[in-house]
């Protein structure tokens, strides 16, 4: 007789439902039968298989207990059995916003039947956690994403699980030692990197992060990208930035006592002791996951990095209208890496897939092509966005107004990157999407906008069948800042037709 057994965490309901999906696929040749701390199996059963669970604890055969990988990599992060942890392996390197569930992606990795030899590519990566899954089972991934950041975190977390913890550990201590005699090269005249940084940072601590950073840059290992991210990760609690706002406000309370390279000496090594345990767990296989920064609009095959070969399956977690101002919270972060310069910020936020910036584009030529549908979208989609616009009255704030117009580019922009990555996949290959539900308030009125059934129409006219939507009851994805957070999601699960 054969047990899966529950982990002890609470369930939200799609995760038992998804829990019985992963059975149906990954064991398909056994009957269920649910018991109040599991799932009884009849029939063959496949051990390999079991391991790659994601939403059991273990395996129960004639009353030898085996745990899946999933909980070990858990249960070695401190937390027992009694929560979920979603900060497993290289999960924690940094509190990217908006970054969805680990498990979420292992679980559809399991339920769309992917193998080690298929191709997965992640067409809004963000910082990495779907690839970071497919790291940990051997799966040749890529991810693309416009955001620079982003792919800088999630390459980092893939040379992270690449490199043995302990030669993570030696890096971070040469660093350590170095940063304490390294020097400053002297102020240059015009250094708008510089300029813009003494503005967000009092002089000392500024010192502090620029010796840091002058330390792991002169490092000649494969251990520059995890640490200068656990660093980055650190700089809006350090700056003059409010650290629990989105926006760029002044902070009102003083920053950390602590000073800045105990507070990443203290981060580094609790991160490493979770990678340490995870590479432990995790049996030794190719990583084959990489970052790319390229605009998922216009993928095409032959591209750098891209290859020549069609994928089998894609996933992700794509943005929302209106979505999170990515860009514009995370430029200390982007000017201190070199990665973009202050006078970028703005305009890169406004080419982002659901930004609600709108640079280069007046208000005018925007809403000429929401009332001409000049994207040509299904002609539902066009209809509610026109809706919207129809509903604003004079009480709307400048935000609100801005809602239709904005809405309609990020159904046009979803559109071409529903047809660029068409053409990158196998016919019938799978497409997951995890899809949030937002509002808006027009004229007095609330207006739901079901974003989940709007890009399965979208889709649908862009190459893809529907093949179904499942509801998420009250996921919240980790790492969001409350106020924004989106507590309606379904799962849509497209095919390429």
């Amino acid at each position: 007789m054969t047990h899966l057994l529950w982990h002890r965490y609470r369930y939200y309901a799609y995760e038992r439902a998804l829990a019985l999906r992963e059975v149906e696929t990954l064991l398909p040749d056994t009957e269920m039968a649910e018991t109040d701390d599991g799932i009884r199996l009849c029939g063959s059963f496949n051990q390999a298989a079991a391991e790659r669970l994601v939403y059991f604890a273990a395996t129960s055969v004639s009353g030898q207990l085996d745990p899946t990988t999933q909980s070990r990599l858990e249960r070695v992060n401190g937390n027992g059995m009694n929560r979920q942890s979603t900060r497993y392996s290289a999960h924690g390197l940094h509190e990217y916003k908006g970054k969805f569930n680990p498990q979420i992606a292992r679980a559809l990795l399991n339920i769309l039947d992917v193998q080690r030899h298929d191709r997965v590519i992640d067409p809004f990566c963000g910082s990495g956690t779907a690839l970071l899954e497919c790291a940990h089972l051997g799966i040749r991934a890529i991810g693309v994403d416009l955001n620079p950041l982003a792919i800088f975190i999630a390459n980092a977390k893939i040379d992270a699980l690449r490199v043995p913890a302990s030669e993570h550990r030696r890096a971070l201590e040469v660093v350590l030692r170095r940063q304490k005699t390294v020097r400053l090269p002297k102020p240059v005249s015009q250094d708008i990197r510089a300029e813009y940084l003494r503005s967000w940072f009092e002089a000392p601590v500024l010192e502090a992060i620029e010796r840091l950073r002058i330390s792991i840059v002169g490092q000649r290992c494969p251990s520059k990208a995890t640490l200068l991210a656990i660093a980055s990760n650190l700089l809006r609690d350090y700056s003059l930035q409010d650290p629990n706002d989105l926006r760029i406000r002044r902070r009102k309370t003083p920053v950390p006592s602590k000073p800045f390279h105990e507070a990443f000496e203290e981060t580094a090594l609790q991160f490493l002791t979770k990678l340490e345990d995870a590479q432990a767990v995790l049996r030794k296989s190719p990583i084959r996951s990489r970052a790319l920064r390229i605009d998922s609009r216009t993928l095409r095959l032959g591209q750098r990095g891209i290859g020549t070969v069609r994928f089998d399956c894609a996933l992700t977690s794509p943005p929302y209208a209106t979505a999170l101002p990515y860009i514009d919270t995370q430029r200390l972060s982007l000017v201190w890496l070199g990665l973009i310069p202050p006078s970028e910020i703005l305009s890169l936020e406004a080419r982002l897939v659901g930004s609600r910036e709108m640079r280069g584009e007046s208000k005018r030529e925007l809403l000429t092509n929401l009332i001409t549908n000049s994207a040509n979208l299904p002609a539902t989609q066009a209809k509610y966005c026109r809706t919207l616009q129809a509903a604003i009255s004079d009480h709307d704030g400048f935000r609100r107004r801005a809602v239709p117009l904005l809405l309609y580019r990020y159904f046009e922009g979803m559109a071409e990157a529903f047809r660029a990555l068409r053409h990158l996949m196998k016919d019938n290959a799978p497409f997951a999407l995890i899809v949030g539900r937002n509002h808006t308030i027009l004229g007095g009125n609330r207006f739901d906008i079901d974003t989940p059934a709007h890009l399965v129409a979208i889709a649908q006219s862009s190459g893809w069948t529907h093949q179904e939507t499942i509801p998420l009851q009250t996921y919240q994805r980790y790492g969001y800042h409350m106020e924004n957070a989106v507590t309606d999601e379904a799962l849509v699960i497209v095919r390429a037709a």
